[in-house]
């Protein structure tokens, strides 16, 4: 592939330098420039996430503020200790943990977790624009062609939307870069190749995000069947082996971690197809804001709940746009292009999930996946790369480019024109085809939102079909219009909050710190998003941004934001599916009102102190205190349970609870050296020392005479037996998977490092290049 420079050999400034001159010129034009393009990548990033990376400004939205950040602060303070923690003591009274991603763990343990939760999205929004630029390029892009797929891409509403998922949000990222390293194989087997697979698909299983994980591997095998020879086939199968010795700690990890769990058992229909796409979900990918801001406090500014289970989407956004689709359109689908809109289709039809013709050959494979929105990856990557090698067919081809393309960008313009004018037009119009369009919502951003955004959105749409209609040569100034769309509608996908939202108010902290300090108790909180919601002040709601929502849930410790207080609870929502049976609540037991139906298993989880903005039983709970949120009407209120149980306790039998005023039973000392070691010190008679923490087979009991049995207890907890004198019992998490799994993994990594030096194929395009 040669560079573009080429062209310009003949031109009098070309000719001026010489023989020698010229000579050079074309030899550092046949020399692939492939960090041009990733260099031009550093800039939607930076501009993207600035407030992280220059004002100290933090990421909140949703899982961000109730899991990943809480879990980067546990495994940093694990990592402290010298420990890779594979069990979670701070939530869910005590559960398996795996975060075995190598850059998580780099960028917890060398910027801290504030760092980490800073660096991460603009990292791999970096990555994802580099990958997708290096596939372009391994299926025949020019240097143009592979940097516009990768703009596209990392700037898709798909992408930006999944950095508040950061299992998805880094196996997409990852995802470019292990298919083309497939592609890579295809074109030319050797031994390079196959290890740089082999580590990239690694790292991505190392994500542990199944979904993307399968639709990697699908669209490698759909564009490396072209060459699929003998030797191609034993590459793979080597590539295939080397990935999972290098991820077997990932493998057994994950086996671990969800035995015993829905994941396993199989996941109902109802949940796994939760957050299949819609029609208008599609549409939404083409119409810039068509829901308006998904950040709204109120219902006024969004109209998509109707849309959704819950009233929210699971990815915010998934806008491709139309000049995007334009360029995409241009590719054509020869040359081997109609593979890329074969994986498009796939991909739209397995996002439908129920609601589109893959429902039933999809059933089988929801049992353990959720979210079938998450299979619209396969289509941004498609569309992205076609996006690509459509700007070169313009670019290379005719002197004139389609006139059709004029027309989205147009029509759209026409649209905002039309709605400033009559705002109720498609409320009249489009009322039996969009349900919930006539609300006063969607009147409402049909007024305020479209009419500026379908404009900006249509005039560079209509630019980039002005330019590849009129300007096929100057083609590259359309892919920088489409990807101005693109960064212009999704740059508000990802708001950032001030530095201090996760630092606890004066009035809260005056609350906990001296509850924390009356010993080793948990907390469980009801929030603020729970039924029923308290009310809120004017303060709040004249912001209209939902960050308040995550502000004052932060502020109430709900799970698992009690971890950045250095402080354990039990009870958390089962966010991902993998939580231990009986360690979690379900959303109607979350509420305030089954407190009494739910007392019995706070009070076995070693709850002492709850947080509620709504009255509690006086008979089961005594109100310790209370704090005033200028935000919230109701006072935020600490209850103290009337009859808290202690963390390890002697009973006569596992099942038993403590015994009362009839005899000395001595005492029961539970410390916590490290997430992986507890420590009992006991004088008691001969019986059992029941301990409240998540019971796992991986524990293994030693006191001063050897090996103790660790019993369950209680269902979800554990009993050591004891002869009755002083004994000290060290616990520790010691998973039989561990060692072996370390073991291979470090064969892989020898293994790979030895294929590295093997010197590399020399290899054409594949898949429909023009070049």
């Amino acid at each position: 592939m040669t560079h573009p420079a080429a062209a310009s050999f003949d031109s009098p400034a070309a000719a001026r330098l010489g023989a020698w001159g010229r000579a050079r010129l074309a030899a550092w034009s046949r020399t692939p420039v492939w960090w041009l393009p990733c260099a031009a990548h550093l800039l939607p990033p930076l501009w993207l996430f600035a407030g992280l990376l220059f004002e100290g400004r933090m990421l909140f939205f949703r899982d961000l503020t109730y899991y990943y950040y809480p879990n980067y602060v546990f495994v940093a303070g694990a990592m402290g200790q010298g420990v890779w923690p594979l069990w979670n003591p701070t939530s869910d009274a005590g559960a398996p943990f795996l975060m075995a991603y190598p850059l998580d763990l780099l960028l917890v343990a060398a910027l801290g977790p504030r760092g980490a939760l800073a660096a991460g999205p603009p990292l791999h929004v970096w990555l994802a624009m580099c990958g997708a630029t290096r596939l372009a390029r391994s299926v025949g892009a020019s240097a143009w062609g592979a940097w516009a797929a990768g703009l596209f891409f990392g700037a898709s509403g798909f992408v930006l939307s999944s950095v508040n998922l950061c299992e998805l949000f880094h196996a997409v990222a990852w995802a470019p870069w292990v298919v083309a390293a497939m592609v890579a194989v295809a074109q030319a087997p050797s031994g390079r190749a196959v290890g740089a697979l082999a580590v990239l698909a690694a790292v991505q299983l190392s994500t542990l995000s199944a979904e993307v994980v399968l639709q990697t591997a699908l669209a490698g095998a759909l564009l490396t069947r072209v060459r699929l020879r003998l030797r191609t086939l034993a590459a793979l199968l080597a590539a295939a082996t080397l990935t999972a010795l290098l991820a077997a700690p990932v493998l057994l990890g994950v086996r671990a971690l969800v035995e015993g769990t829905h994941r396993t058992q199989g996941l109902p229909p109802a949940s796994a197809f939760a957050f299949s796409a819609r029609g208008p979900v599609l549409v939404e990918a083409l119409l810039p804001r068509l829901f308006g801001n998904v950040h709204s406090f109120s219902d006024a500014g969004y109209w998509g709940r109707p849309f959704f289970p819950s009233g929210q989407p699971y990815l915010l956004s998934m806008y491709l746009g139309l000049g995007v689709l334009v360029l995409a359109l241009a590719a054509g689908y020869r040359e081997g292009r109609w593979r890329w809109w074969l994986l498009a289709g796939v991909g739209v039809a397995l996002a439908l999930g129920s609601h589109g013709p893959l429902a039933g050959p999809l059933a089988p494979l929801m049992k353990m996946f959720r979210s079938p929105v998450k299979f619209a990856f396969m289509a941004d990557l498609a569309l992205c790369v076609l996006a690509g090698l459509g700007l070169d067919r313009i670019r290379h081809g005719a002197p004139r480019g389609p006139a059709w393309a004029l027309g989205p960008g147009v029509a759209l313009c026409a649209g905002g024109l039309l709605l400033r004018r009559w705002p109720d037009l498609p409320a009249r119009l489009l009322d039996d085809l969009l349900p919930g369009i006539a609300t006063e919502q969607a009147r409402a951003v049909a007024a305020e939102v479209w009419p500026s955004a379908f404009l900006v959105s249509g005039a560079l749409a209509a630019g980039v079909g002005l330019v590849l209609r009129f300007l096929p040569r100057w083609a590259a100034l359309a892919a920088v219009l489409a990807g101005l769309d693109l960064l212009v509608v999704n740059h508000a996908i990802n708001p950032a909050a001030e530095a201090s939202f996760y630092t606890l108010r004066p009035e809260v902290r005056r609350l906990v710190e001296p509850a924390a300090a009356q010993g080793t108790f948990r907390w469980f909180s009801y929030g603020v998003a729970g039924p029923p919601p308290p009310h809120w002040t004017l303060s709040a709601a004249s912001h209209d941004s939902d960050v308040w929502l995550y502000y004052l849930d932060r502020q109430s410790l709900v799970p698992r934001t009690h971890v950045l207080d250095g402080l354990e609870g039990a009870f958390d929502e089962d966010r991902v599916g993998w939580s231990p049976p009986g360690s979690t609540f379900t959303v109607d037991e979350r509420t305030p009102g089954r407190f009494r139906d739910v007392h019995g298993r706070l009070r076995l989880a070693n709850v002492r102190w709850v947080l509620s903005f709504h009255p509690l039983p006086d008979d089961l709970v005594e109100l310790r205190d209370l704090a005033r949120l200028r935000e919230i009407v109701e006072p935020q209120r600490l209850y103290e349970l009337r009859d808290p149980l202690p963390r390890a306790f002697w009973a006569r039998r596992p099942e038993d609870l403590p015994a009362r005023a009839d005899g000395d039973h001595g005492s029961v000392v539970y410390q916590r050296v490290d997430p992986h070691t507890v420590r009992i010190r006991a004088a008691t008679p001969p019986g059992y020392v029941v301990v409240l923490d998540g019971y796992d087979r991986s524990w293994r009991a030693e006191g001063a005479g050897g090996p103790v049995p660790l019993l369950r207890a209680h269902g979800r907890y554990w009993a050591l037996p004891t002869p009755g004198g002083e004994q000290v019992i060290t616990v520790r998490h010691a998973p039989s998977w561990r060692t072996p799994a370390l073991v291979a993994a470090a064969i892989g990594a020898v293994a790979a490092l030895g294929l590295a030096f093997m010197p590399a194929a020399r290899a054409g395009p594949l898949g429909g290049g023009d070049r």
